[in-house]
C-alpha cells in the first residue's frame, strides 16, 4: 500500500472501473504518445499501457515511488519516467507534438499546471488533448460560463485557447487515502485557430485580474480607469456599465485585449 504524503497532495484512485473510464476518454491507439503527470501508484499507467500506445512518459515528483515505476518500466518497453517537478518540466523535450496528457493533478498545483499548458508556445501546442482530474470546486471554476457565480479569470483564460468538456465527478471514497473533497474529470482540446499569442494572454491575465478584483461591484468604475472615451464607446459602455464582471461574456474580455493591443 502506498503511503499518502500530504506535502505532495497525493490521493491514489483505486476504483478500476473509473480508471478504465478515464483511459477511454483518450481514445488511445498504437500511435498515441502519452504524457502522464503524477503516475503515483501506477493504476492509471498500467490501464493506459494495456491499450498499447506508442509510448508513455510519466513525470513523478515523489522519488520514493522510483522502485515501483522501475517495475513498470521493466515490464513495458514503451514506458519511461522521470522524477521531476511537472511545473518546471519541459514536456516538449519528450514529445514535440500530437501527445495526450493524462493527470490526476495534485490539488495544490492543479491550476498552475493548467495555466502552464494554456501558455504553451508555439500554438497549436505539443498536445492534442488533455484528460485531467481536478478538485470538483476548481473544475467548476474552469468550466463556468457567463452569469454563473463561479465564472472568472480561469474560465476566461481557459476558453481563450482551449475547448473544455466535463465528463464525470468522482466520489472521495474512490481514493486512498480519502481526500476531503470530490473530484471531477475534464478534457481539453486546443483551439487550432486561437488568435491568442503569449503577449495577448498576458494582457488578458492582467485585465481580468484588475476587473475581477472588484467582482462584486459594477463594472463602470473599473472600465473608466482602463479605457479612454473612444474605447468606452466601442465596448458599448452605456449598456453594460451596471453589470458585474461575471455578467460579461468571453468575447467582451477578448475585445478588451484587442483594444489594449491597438494602442501600440
Amino acid at each position: 500500500m502506498f503511503k499518502h504524503k500530504k506535502k505532495f497532495g497525493q490521493n491514489f484512485l483505486i476504483n478500476k472501473d473509473i480508471i478504465k473510464k478515464i483511459a477511454d476518454i483518450g481514445s488511445i491507439n498504437k500511435n498515441s504518445s502519452i504524457i502522464e503527470i503524477g503516475p503515483g501508484s501506477g493504476n492509471l499507467t498500467e490501464e493506459l499501457l494495456k491499450r498499447n500506445p506508442k509510448g508513455i512518459f510519466a513525470i513523478e515528483f515523489d522519488k520514493d515511488l522510483t522502485s515501483h515505476l522501475d517495475k513498470i518500466k521493466n515490464n513495458y518497453s514503451n514506458f519511461n519516467y522521470k522524477i521531476s517537478d511537472a511545473l518546471t518540466f519541459n514536456e516538449k523535450s519528450i514529445f514535440k507534438k500530437n501527445s495526450i496528457i493524462f493527470g490526476n493533478l495534485p490539488y495544490n498545483i492543479s491550476l498552475k499546471l493548467l495555466i502552464k499548458w494554456i501558455y504553451s508556445d508555439p500554438w497549436p501546442p505539443f498536445y492534442d488533448r488533455m484528460i485531467l482530474m481536478f478538485q470538483k470546486e476548481v473544475a467548476e471554476r474552469i468550466i463556468a460560463t457567463p452569469n454563473h457565480k463561479k465564472y472568472g479569470r480561469i474560465s476566461i483564460l481557459t476558453n481563450a485557447r482551449l475547448d473544455v468538456k466535463f465528463h464525470f465527478n468522482i466520489s472521495k471514497t474512490e481514493f486512498n487515502p480519502e481526500p476531503k473533497v470530490e473530484s471531477s474529470v475534464l478534457s481539453f482540446t486546443p483551439k487550432k485557430n486561437a488568435s491568442f499569442q503569449l503577449k495577448d494572454l498576458s494582457v488578458l491575465s492582467d485585465l481580468t485580474k484588475i476587473i475581477f478584483n472588484t467582482k462584486r461591484k459594477m463594472i463602470s468604475k473599473t472600465l473608466k480607469k482602463l479605457l479612454n472615451e473612444q474605447e468606452l464607446k466601442i465596448v458599448d459602455f452605456d449598456n453594460i456599465k451596471n453589470l458585474r464582471p461575471e455578467n460579461l461574456d468571453f468575447s467582451f474580455y477578448y475585445k478588451l485585449v484587442d483594444l489594449i493591443k491597438s494602442r501600440s
